[in-house]
């Protein structure tokens, strides 16, 4: 028994191992990618009711032990040479049960409500309450973050009953468990069912590399897992003589998911396949190329409208506003990925799928697309860099995923090609036992590599007093109300929209968030209330219709502690910490801590309430219309 269909061997060595005929059709990709999700969901319930309540180190052992048997039985699959539907919801089960039993008494996922989960959550959160799109903070704006996962995972927890934060884990597992999926039905198309296989078992624990981490976000997984696959797919689209319309169908297909899903994944596709078309330029010319290129975008573009057109439409107008999420650059931008140096077992198989790229890519067109894909990668890399003197940035970080789960690819693909050079003196039996076993020790790495994010989704959750008091004091829908906060857990708790952004990047590049900060420290240096209250009604920009801010205590200790003042002393400012953009200097948001005088809202405009640290000041309903600015009044008295 091999691991590839047998191929005459040459005197360069073993043959490439793409089959030489079409690989038999498996089951249907859809009916397994839904049978993963099941499994993952299935996982998660199971996990759910876990006996043993943290800290614990049973979920541990119980994750070494599911995955042991989860292993076996695909190891078990990859001997009998055919493993069928029974793959799809094996590997979901996997990718559940290193997720799911860490996480089982935590309703958060990996890194809980901190960082970029404030924003994630806030996002499913929105869509759970109302399902027309609309960006994730600002009202009246058009979206412009890809809406189309948390979009269905609102959806979805709308209609299981379930609040929107609650409905981010259960669905980030599945997404993973999809993605492989997803990548496992592709490479069936292209190798043999049998070492599809271990390809998409390398995908699944490439998401658990460090420094990528493609598991953190599971809505740019879900684009980056099948991407090496069908990147083979699409270079041999591009490179037959006859141009293949149901690839180039799904390779615009993929484009135009992944434009709803993760744009700057689908940028880097479009990127990827301008590339492979430069490689073949001579082999099949410029024309052929770009109808075929044109055929891609012609699929593509009606998907991506749906999302861009209404932010186009807003933002022509406006001179297109420059993007504040372009502007960052994290640790992991700031040098190129190299795991084929690291001195592991993952670091071996990058290397062996690195050296197997170069050597084979002359004439194996698997090896060739792969090598295009993995050069692409480090070309968005150079070029992000780049960027940086441009006052820009391409994120390069995030096409790590893409890089890591086509090196481990590399890396299947060379260790099988050993092998089959090698048949005659090494047992398939001993093989797939050694792949298990190295699997297993991959994924029991993942606990202690991840172990700061596990922790963390054990953290607090969104303040569910905060939110009664809001809807007490309001009489009014959370989507209703605009919400100027520092307290971002609130924010994912409930559909509010906010005044502004946890940080500078995530603002709307239509919402000003610049002026809008400017503007709360305006209102920090007025001491009447008459003129503060004016100032909303008629400022630039819709006006907060509840403050939900810390009170300053009355001793030396920065207005941002915990401390709660004394009942029996009335606090004589809010505090709240605002945000401005530092880029490129480090760190990437200068802290601005701010106070509001009490005494702005000392008149009968505002329903005040203590819930904690935080004081939630309501401004009541028609307030706003009783403020009417007499003529020829400043409303800016005070302030200077």
């Amino acid at each position: 028994m091999t691991l590839l269909a047998p191929r005459p061997r040459t005197a360069e060595g073993p043959a490439p191992v793409t089959p030489a005929a079409r690989p038999r059709r498996g089951p249907g990709l859809a009916l397994g990618a839904t049978l993963a999700v099941l499994a993952a969901l299935a996982v998660q319930f199971a996990a759910a009711r876990f006996p043993v309540a943290e800290p614990t180190r049973a979920d541990t052992v119980a994750t070494a032990t599911t995955t042991t048997v989860l292993l076996a039985a695909l190891a078990r699959l990859t001997l009998r040479g055919r493993p069928g539907l029974a793959a799809y919801p094996l590997l979901g089960a996997l990718a559940g049960c290193i997720l799911a039993l860490p996480l089982h008494g935590t309703p958060l996922f990996l890194g809980g409500l901190t960082s970029d989960n404030q924003f994630r959550t806030q996002y499913v959160t929105r869509y759970a309450t109302e399902a027309g799109l609309a960006d994730v903070t600002f009202d009246g704006l058009p979206p412009l973050y890809p809406p189309a996962w948390f979009w269905l995972t609102g959806r979805a927890a709308h209609l299981a009953g379930a609040e929107g934060w609650t409905a981010y884990k259960p669905a980030a597992i599945a997404t993973v468990a999809l993605g492989t999926a997803l990548a496992y039905g592709l490479w069936s198309r292209i190798v043999t069912p049998r070492l599809a296989l271990p390809l998409a078992v390398a995908t699944l624990l490439s998401a658990f590399q460090a420094p990528a981490f493609g598991v953190h976000e599971p809505y740019a997984w879900i684009v980056a897992a099948p991407m090496p696959p069908l990147a083979v797919l699409a270079h041999r689209a591009l490179a037959s003589r006859r141009a293949p319309r149901a690839v180039l169908a799904g390779c615009g297909l993929y484009l135009g998911i992944a434009a709803l899903t993760y744009t700057l994944l689908a940028a880097f596709w479009a990127f990827a396949l301008a590339l492979m078309a430069l490689t073949l330029l001579r082999r099949r010319g410029p024309r052929a190329l770009l109808l075929r290129l044109s055929s891609v975008a012609a699929v593509a573009l009606p998907l991506a409208l749906i999302v861009w057109g209404p932010y186009l439409a807003a933002a022509l107008p406006a001179g297109m506003p420059p993007n504040p999420a372009l502007r960052y650059i994290p640790v992991q931008q700031t040098s190129f990925p190299l795991p084929m140096t690291e001195p592991s077992a993952t670091g071996a198989l990058c290397l062996a799928g690195t050296v197997w790229l170069l050597a084979r890519a002359h004439r194996d067109v698997l090896a060739r697309a792969l090598l295009t894909l993995v050069a692409a990668c480090y070309l968005w890399c150079l070029l992000s860099q780049l960027a940086v003197l441009l006052g820009a940035s391409l994120l390069s970080f995030r096409v790590h995923p893409v890089l890591f789960a086509a090196l481990y690819a590399s890396g299947v693909l060379a260790a099988a090609e050993a092998l089959r050079w090698r048949r005659e003196r090494v047992r398939p039996a001993a093989v797939a036992t050694a792949a298990a076993v190295l699997a297993l020790s991959a994924v029991q790495s993942v606990p202690d590599a991840l172990r700061h994010e596990f922790d963390t989704a054990y953290g607090p959750r969104p303040p569910a007093d905060l939110i009664r008091t809001i809807a007490r004091e309001t009489g009014r829908p959370a989507q209703e109300l605009t919400v100027l906060t520092d307290n971002w857990r609130l924010m994912s708790g409930a559909a509010y929209h906010g005044y502004l952004t946890a940080e500078p990047v995530y603002a709307h590049p239509l919402a000003d968030f610049a002026g809008r900060t400017e503007e709360v420290r305006a209102w920090s240096r007025l001491t009447d209330p008459a003129a503060f209250t004016a100032r909303l009604d008629h400022g630039p920009y819709d006006a907060p219709d509840v403050f939900v801010l810390r009170r300053a205590p009355h001793t030396d200790k920065p207005p941002h502690t915990d401390e709660i003042p004394h009942a029996d002393k009335p606090p004589h400012a809010y505090a709240i910490d605002l945000g401005r953009d530092n880029y490129p200097h480090q760190p990437n948001r200068i802290g601005l801590p701010t106070s509001l005088p009490a005494v702005l809202f000392s008149s009968r405009d505002f329903a005040r309430r203590d819930v904690g640290p935080y004081t939630v000041l309501a401004r009541k309903k028609g307030a706003e219309k009783a403020a009417v600015r007499p003529e020829g009044s400043d409303p800016y008295v005070g302030e200077r």
